[in-house]
């Protein structure tokens, strides 16, 4: 082979095994780290409904895979239970679930060290955008929670 396909190879040997490590390690992350939403998790003032349905989530919902129990964490492809106490915890890995992509976003910096800057420069686009599908979907989804949540919230409060 040549020494470029065997670059390509390494490269993705490489994050793929960064981002395998960042997802073993999450579910080992206090839940404490997790119980509010700092940032890089607040949301941004255009964060709406409207503006998650103009970039299609429910399409990227049904299209991208759902492997938040492979490494140990919990599933997010349903709601547990719709109590204060189950949406909590649902919000706690929906946010580990965005920690998760935000770094493996991070999972190129390696290859700027060992490749051409334009090979690395491409590595590094491709990680963000298949990164950043995830994180729109994750972002609805913690958006949705938290209304939900203080739906219930009031209920309890007017009991």
């Amino acid at each position: 082979m040549s020494d470029l396909v065997w670059l390509i190879a390494i490269n993705v040997l490489v994050i793929v095994v960064l981002s395998v490590l960042i997802g073993v390690l999450a579910p080992r992350w206090p839940a404490g780290w997790l119980k509010a939403d700092r940032f890089p998790l607040t949301a941004l003032p255009f964060e709406t409904h409207h503006h998650y349905r103009k970039l299609r989530v429910a399409t990227l919902r049904a299209r991208l895979p759902e492997l938040g129990g492979l490494f140990g964490g919990a599933s997010k492809s349903s709601l547990p239970g719709t109590d204060l106490e189950s949406l909590d915890r649902y919000l706690v890995e929906v946010r580990r679930a965005e920690w998760v992509h935000i770094l493996s976003c991070l999972t190129p910096l390696p290859l700027f060290f060992y490749n051409p800057w334009w090979m690395a420069l491409a590595f590094f686009v491709v990680v963000l955008i298949v990164n950043g599908l995830f994180l729109i979907v994750l972002r609805h989804n913690r958006l949705r929670l938290l209304q939900v949540r203080e739906i219930q919230e009031r209920r309890l409060r007017n009991l």
